[in-house]
């Protein structure tokens, strides 16, 4: 239909047919545009996934089939280049409309958002996801509702020299600087409550988070070292919540 107008991974608007014959607007994003290529949109996959389960606020999620002929119809030369060199499975997200608007510094975290708020910033802390900052919030808001979106340069932590987990000090130090996450500043000073945070973790079990590992295509066969790390960084996490939280805490004090 379009590109969209923001996204360094150059994104697309498409009209995509369902299974069930049912027509949808999806976000469409292809391996070519990922620093890690299909490990990127592994990371999507996984972290779509995860944050379902922990009840966060995301778009639907889909596996999207870019077919040769839909390609070779794309008037838009760098769009249909840009598939074309693509793995031929791409990930997307439920286009968002009515009246959502990206996160900016001048939005305050209300009451009603605060639960959502401090769930987001627990979820992008453990997986490690440095892409929900000011200047690129990937984050749409209106009113107390907020969608997040774009999680594909988390769980990257095995590129990290010296890297620490989110349960030990100073494993989050990183997000005590001004920025970097867009939620840490409404959020410092809050009475936040934990406990729904820690029981969905708490309840994800190693069957599920399996199911994460499943549900990348194996048309994305090059990620499964990435797949492997990230659902042992999620299983790691739920056995060491409570850890995690004490990190959490430490750098919202």
């Amino acid at each position: 239909m379009r590109p969209m107008k923001n996204g360094k991974t150059g994104p697309a608007l498409v009209l995509c047919q369902k299974t069930s014959g049912d027509e949808m607007e999806v976000v469409v994003k292809c391996s070519i545009g990922c620093e890690q290529k299909e490990a990127s949109l592994a990371a999507e996959v996984i972290g779509a996934c995860l944050a379902a389960d922990l009840g966060l606020p995301i778009p639907e999620p889909f596996l999207v089939e870019l077919d040769p002929n839909f390609i070779g119809s794309i008037p838009d030369v760098e769009h249909r280049d840009r598939m074309a060199m693509s793995n031929f499975v791409a990930f997307g997200s439920k286009h968002v409309t009515g009246q959502y608007s990206a996160w900016t510094n001048g939005n305050l975290i209300s009451e009603g958002m605060l639960p959502n708020a401090a769930a987001v910033f627990a979820f992008d802390a453990i997986i490690q996801n440095p892409d929900r900052r000011d200047g690129n919030p990937n984050c749409l808001v209106r009113g107390d509702e907020i969608r997040i979106i774009d999680h594909e340069l988390a769980f990257a932590h095995g590129l990290i020299l010296f890297w620490k987990a989110p349960w030990v000090l100073g494993g989050l130090q990183n997000l005590e600087t001004p920025g970097l996450h867009i939620f840490r500043a409404g959020l410092m000073g809050r009475a936040i409550d934990y406990t729904p945070i820690r029981k969905a973790w708490i309840d994800l079990s190693d069957a599920r988070i399996s199911e994460y590992g499943n549900a990348v295509p194996t048309e994305w066969g090059v990620a499964t070292k990435s797949v492997a790390s990230a659902l042992q960084l999620i299983k790691d996490a739920r056995d060491n919540i409570d850890a995690c939280i004490t990190e959490i805490q430490r750098v919202l004090q």
